[in-house]
């Protein structure tokens, strides 16, 4: 009551009473956040295992040298083979767009989410297993994992076209890629510590018990529509559905019920090529950011290895965090500039500076100079986090938005492949010439201006994309600023 804010105000010990208060108050009339956190914790766990097979090789799960009797690896794997093993989860995860066109044409979208979970679940509990009979059988079990968690990213833009309210999916979609980025660098972290203190079984175990709770929790908060959440209030309900709800009649399932999916609509659109050239562009960039860079730094700029894994986790987490902020700097911009303005700024800038940026590494001499660039090159990426093409596709037509993410994230997978496999090959260097440091650190260089070729490209595309203007961008330039 406004009597009570009046007195708690007065006495300065009570005013933390009054904040938890007004948060509690806050939250009472969005109960929908509770399905929001059931979705993130998912999203968490699933970036948190990817780097889990990595780091369980070199914690003894795979023998460095088999003729070594010494050695307490518990497999002997050669290396292609373990290449084949760390890369089968990507090469399902790129096929993602067929297991997007099945949930949306045939099983839908909850149930294939759900089924992913339970498929993750069993593989991760009895992944020690599946190792100690066949690494043909893990990377068989990898593969198809990676194929059904394409419908993860999908499921977030299906879940948030639905149940987000006004201009929530401008926060909500980069805290997606928020989430993801802090699970890709504790994942490392806490694979780490599961190795040294219990073994790297272990690490198996507790992720697959993570996709079990988060299982349990999808079954019991996160539901196809607003009638089946049992702990929201009607208020809530009709803000959710937009139709005035009558106590005689509940909403069911048919007012939510997705239109069936044309897929002329979806794909022949005249930006959707530009896209498909931005986006593994994008990837490209992110990802050697995340595995290329922080490499060059200690094989060039000859930085400590302690110092290399601490960079790695902060680059996650402050990744996380500008994307957090510039997506609610995007909410302030759009009041201030038009949609096209605030987009092509949030989408063409960061792509330009990472063109410099990834020219001045090509200069960098110095472990602190390569650490300040590779720094403001994790905020410029956030940034495209925030406005990117994710947040575009998803105003634009959030019906049909798990579909375009999952094309764009199965062309973006492509760079992923590409950007270790272009640095291997193009910083190929004879140890025994003359003077190797200074070949070596050309050569590197030479990749870095590789990449900015790519970038080059993924920024004519984008620019294509806004010069066409299509028809769906006029009507959504129309609609105004968003409430």
């Amino acid at each position: 009551s406004k009597w009570y804010q009046r007195r708690v105000r007065g006495c300065k010990i009570l005013e933390p009473v009054l904040l938890i208060t007004k948060m509690l108050s806050w939250f009472r009339c969005r109960r929908r956040f509770i399905a929001y956190f059931c979705i993130l914790f998912n999203i968490y766990t699933e970036n948190c295992s990817r780097f889990g097979v990595s780091i369980a090789m070199i914690g003894g799960m795979v023998k460095k040298n088999c003729n070594d009797p010494t050695d307490t690896g518990d497999f002997c794997w050669p290396e292609s083979t373990q290449a084949f093993v760390l890369g089968s989860y990507f090469y399902g995860y790129a096929a993602q767009v067929f297991t997007v066109l099945i949930a949306k044409r045939w099983i839908g979208f909850t149930v294939m989410y759900r089924a992913w979970l339970i498929v993750c679940a069993i593989m991760q509990l009895c992944y020690p297993t599946f190792a100690a009979l066949s690494p043909t059988l893990v990377i068989a079990t990898q593969t198809l994992r990676g194929f059904l968690s394409g419908v993860m990213v999908a499921y977030n833009f299906h879940y948030f076209s639905k149940f987000a309210v006004g201009n929530e999916s401008t926060i909500l979609i980069p805290i997606v890629g928020a989430i993801a980025s802090i699970g890709q660098g504790t994942g490392s972290l806490i694979a780490g510590f599961m190795n040294e203190r219990f073994g790297w079984r272990y690490y198996f175990y507790y992720i697959g018990c993570c996709y079990v709770v988060g299982l349990v929790l999808h079954l019991l908060f996160v539901h196809d529509s607003p009638h089946q959440f049992w702990y929201m209030t009607e208020a809530e309900k009709k803000i959710i559905t937009k139709v005035d709800i009558v106590p005689d009649r509940e909403s069911t399932p048919e007012d939510t019920e997705d239109p069936p999916v044309s897929f002329k609509s979806v794909f022949c659109r005249l930006y959707l090529l530009a896209f498909c050239i931005y986006i593994p562009a994008y990837n490209l960039i992110y990802y050697n950011l995340l595995s290329v860079l922080p490499f060059f730094l200690n094989k060039v700029l000859g930085a400590e290895p302690l110092l290399i894994s601490y960079l790695n986790v902060s680059l996650s987490i402050l990744i996380a965090i500008s994307t957090i902020a510039f997506s609610f700097l995007l909410r302030k911009v759009d009041q201030v500039l038009t949609w096209v303005e605030s987009r092509m700024i949030f989408t063409l800038v960061p792509m330009v500076l990472q063109i410099v940026l990834h020219i001045g590494l090509s200069t960098c001499t110095t472990v602190n100079g390569g650490i300040f660039l590779l720094l403001l090159s994790a905020i410029s990426a956030s940034t495209l986090h925030s406005g990117g093409i994710n947040t575009i596709n998803y105003e634009i037509d959030s019906k049909n938005s798990a579909v375009l993410v999952s094309v764009y994230n199965s062309c973006g997978q492509l760079t992923g492949f590409l950007g270790p496999i272009l640095m291997v090959t193009i910083t190929a260097t004879n140890p025994d010439i003359e003077d190797y440091d200074a070949v070596y650190k050309q050569k590197w260089a030479h990749f870095f201006y590789v990449v900015c070729g790519f970038a080059g490209f993924g920024f004519l595309g984008i620019v294509v994309a806004y010069i066409l203007k299509p028809e769906e961008w006029v009507n959504r330039e129309k609609q105004g600023r968003k409430v």
